[in-house]
């Protein structure tokens, strides 16, 4: 990544929450499935244990031990589906649960209406400087973990989008834009809630496989959290 945010100190500390003791590290290999839970309006704007400021439709977690902030795969088991998120917090703090997703996460991976969810957790580094990943809608999909068949790709020629992020200011899109300027790439105008977004738009790729190479080609860039949406 070519500008990672350091770890925050003072998160690296072992601690005890409710009489158990928890001891954060670096591990490079960390990956673990267990129950994944969410938390949003009762937390949305305050500071999480990095010091950066809860978004509840962001992309971010809270996990007991990971480094803080860091990037984390989480994948739902039940359907495949992947995001990646900013860890920027610590908890849960509940039974076995091994992570807590923001609203927006949970909307993401498809889990929010059920509370709970099975799913895995695969730690990839330190998260990039900035404090948040953005306002992402739509999550990438995968096969489930338990199927074994390669998808198949005959007549997948539908346009896909890359969509690096979208933001309540456009400024922020335009900058992003800028970083990956070509002429695929652009920010769209968009409403969600009743308020203006703007979302950053790479392609149209033809075929969700095509779109799925350029996204991993992307993310050798440092763009971890870019998600794949059909065109309109």
């Amino acid at each position: 990544m070519a500008d990672p945010a350091p770890f925050v100190r003072g998160t690296l500390r072992p601690y005890v929450v409710r009489g158990r003791s928890y001891t954060p590290v670096i591990d490079e290999d960390y990956d673990r499935t267990g129950i994944a839970s969410w938390y949003g309006d009762a937390f949305h704007g305050r500071p999480t244990a990095t010091g950066e400021i809860y978004d509840m439709n962001g992309l971010s977690a809270a996990h007991t031990t990971l480094p803080l902030p860091s990037l984390a795969e989480v994948t739902n088991l039940a359907t495949g589906q992947s995001i990646v998120v900013r860890v920027n917090d610590r908890g849960p703090f509940v039974g076995d649960r091994i992570i807590d997703l923001s609203r927006g996460a949970a909307d993401a991976l498809g889990v929010r209406r059920q509370g709970l969810a099975q799913v895995r957790v695969r730690y990839l580094g330190p998260a990039p400087r900035g404090g948040g990943t953005g306002h992402l809608i739509e999550a990438t999909s995968g096969r489930p973990e338990t199927e074994v068949r390669p998808p198949s790709n005959v007549g997948d020629t539908a346009p896909w989008f890359i969509q690096a992020g979208t933001f309540a200011s456009r400024d922020n899109a335009e900058t992003v834009r800028r970083r990956f300027g070509s002429a695929r790439t652009r920010v769209e105008e968009t409403t969600a809630r009743g308020r203006t977004l703007y979302r950053v738009l790479i392609g149209p790729w033809p075929g969700r496989h095509e779109a799925e190479r350029q996204r991993s080609t992307l993310a050798g860039q440092g763009l971890l959290d870019a998600i794949l949406v059909r065109a309109q």
